[in-house]
């Protein structure tokens, strides 16, 4: 794959699903109007994209409108504007793991939860400090059958370049999410040497855009990488794509 090449572009790579995204207008700090969303979309499909899950954050302090009925119906509102881009859409979401949160989510009332296929769930912590409930709460969803996938550890500036605290999230039963900017550095360079110790170490399981502005496809558009990350990065995207199917 790729011979007498140095570096693989990502536009050169088969990207067709993303599992973390902010295009669903005016329901985040993501896009505002559906004209920059359906901009986006575009742009994605020229560069391959033929799924994309809707993943706005589900945060009650922040967003105490982001229902998951809420969601859907403003879903439900451009489905038919998103669809004509040629990318198929699905609304989940992305949940901040905070105290309480648990509550939320119990043994046989799961059903009217945003999760991604195979009862997937979409989590986050602060950028600053971890959820103290963070194990408790992977330990919960587990037992009511919901399967954690903790969205770019890479950013969590409390997680060490060791990789020891991932890899105990890892242990008991979370799945890791890579933010594909990440590797470009463009979170800054912490982020990125993460990123890549946890790719190289075979920690994630799938990789998304984490898109929340039309500028950011131009920095997706820029990315490339050592062959030796495009080969890592390979099975994340083949993830992704098995996801959506209802695979994993």
């Amino acid at each position: 794959m790729w011979p007498f090449k140095s570096y693989v572009k990502f536009t050169e790579m088969d990207f067709r699903t993303d599992v973390h995204c902010h295009l669903l207008p005016g329901v985040d700090d993501g896009f505002r109007s559906v004209e920059s969303s359906l901009q986006a979309l575009r742009l994605l499909k020229e560069m391959g994209l033929e799924h994309s899950f809707l993943t706005p954050h589900i945060y009650p302090e922040l967003y105490p409108e982001n229902t998951p009925d809420r969601i859907r119906s403003r879903h439900e509102e451009v489905s038919g504007q998103f669809s004509g881009t040629g990318i198929e859409c699905r609304a989940a979401g992305e949940h901040m793991v905070y105290q309480g949160i648990e509550d939320k989510f119990q043994k046989g009332q799961t059903g009217g939860l945003l999760t991604l296929p195979g009862d997937h769930i979409l989590i986050e912590m602060s950028y600053a400090f971890e959820s103290q409930n963070i194990r408790e709460f992977v330990f919960h969803l587990n037992a009511v059958g919901l399967h954690p996938v903790l969205a770019h550890p890479e950013r969590y500036s409390y997680y060490s370049r060791s990789l020891v605290e991932i890899e105990s999230i890892v242990d008991i039963d979370t799945k890791l999410q890579l933010n594909l900017l990440s590797l470009g550095g463009f979170y800054g360079n912490s982020a990125k040497v993460k990123a890549e110790a946890i790719l190289m170490a075979g920690l994630y399981t799938f990789a998304g855009t984490d898109l929340h502005s039309v500028s950011q496809i131009e920095q997706l558009k820029s990315l490339k990488f050592e062959k030796k990350t495009a080969s890592a990065l390979e099975p994340l995207l083949e993830n992704n794509d098995r996801l959506w199917a209802g695979e994993l």
